[in-house]
């Protein structure tokens, strides 16, 4: 056992929960399953692209999309290798926060892997993975069979890139044998948002929309519940504006789409959060007079996060990038709030 390890299961320890922490989480039955419930392996993840057998506990773990790396870290295990995160990262592709504490625990940091404009699946053959861990990710069907048919592969329970915080940390707790910790992290994720509330009670007042706006000119893309994005506002104490709950998700994306011509639905938001790749197309969007329309935009109650690194840590929703961003962002948050005018 490392010491990151130690740490961990002493605080478990303490807690009490070691053998005992129960999730919350209704839908984890349906998430994974045990053939022999006293046992944490062999282990079956049920997702969308398929069913996973994971028969012992995975020494050789890759992982791809968002989050994943940052819980493998957290439970004291260094992946081999970790999708590579040009935007928001170095220029070896990683991100901040992982490489601070991976640094910090005195870890060598892990291979990386490129995912865009293609995944580099010979790299992962020659890396000889025995789990591919990807529950918040945009893997395809035909990479999922490529990949099964060397090593398994953990992907998205649903839909691609709509996997919660809550339901990555129990997926990955199934797959690695490691239930009650995973659990615990999400207590102490819950414990922090618990905290921020009660300094910014505030919040609790105030609507917001989370927008893609630089992405189609001609539209905008919100994002929806069950996106770590979100889901991170609503726990610090914000609501989620009802013309965006009532918006649907089609199938096969995790955006709801709003065209421009239809941006006054958004009467109902206080708060505008909105990501862009660089400067240049904020103002761009800034320029569009429809977009300007937008109340919550006309007032100046707007975030507008042109950081790649900290998009990537409200994104992410894990401890560690929460940890690394939250501080970052809440005061752009209560400037925006600042400009939200009084209700009649």
């Amino acid at each position: 056992m490392n010491r990151r390890d130690f740490l961990l299961t002493g605080s478990l320890l303490a807690a009490g929960c070691l053998f005992g922490c129960h999730s919350s989480n209704s839908h984890s039955a349906q998430l994974f399953e045990h053939p022999d419930p006293s046992r944490a392996f062999p282990v079956i993840i049920h997702g969308a692209l398929g069913d996973t057998l994971i028969d012992r506990p995975p020494r050789r773990i890759i992982t791809l999309g968002a989050g994943a790396e940052d819980i493998v870290l957290s439970l004291g295990i260094m992946p081999i290798a970790i999708e590579s995160h040009l935007w928001g990262g170095d220029k070896k592709g990683y991100l901040p926060w992982f490489k601070e504490a991976a640094l910090k625990a005195g870890w060598m940091l892990p291979d990386t892997v490129a995912m865009y404009p293609e995944l580099d699946i010979e790299k992962i053959i020659s890396l000889h993975p025995d789990l591919i861990l990807a529950p918040q990710s945009g893997i395809t069907p035909e990479i999922f069979r490529q990949l099964s048919s060397f090593v398994p592969v953990v992907a998205y329970p649903e839909r691609a890139w709509l996997t919660s915080t809550q339901e990555q940390l129990e997926i990955a707790g199934a797959a690695l044998g490691r239930l009650p910790e995973t659990r615990y992290i999400y207590q102490l994720i819950l414990k922090k948002m618990e905290n921020y509330r009660a300094i910014y009670p505030q919040l609790q007042q105030y609507t917001f929309a989370y927008l893609n706006a630089g992405s189609r000119i001609s539209n905008l893309s919100a994002y929806v519940s069950g996106d770590p994005r979100v889901d991170v506002l609503i726990q610090l104490g914000l609501n989620l504006a009802p013309s965006i709950q009532n918006l649907s998700v089609r199938q096969g994306s995790f955006v709801a789409e709003v065209g421009l011509e239809n941006a006054d639905i958004l009467h109902d938001v206080d708060i505008v959060v909105s990501w862009f790749y660089n400067e240049q197309v904020r103002d761009e969007v800034k320029n569009i007079p429809l977009y300007a329309t937008i109340p919550a935009v006309h007032n100046g109650a707007y975030v507008t996060l042109t950081d790649s690194a900290l998009v990537m840590s409200m994104s992410y929703g894990t401890s560690l990038s929460l940890n690394w961003g939250i501080p970052h962002f809440m005061p752009m948050l209560l400037e925006a709030i600042a400009h939200v005018p009084p209700r009649k």
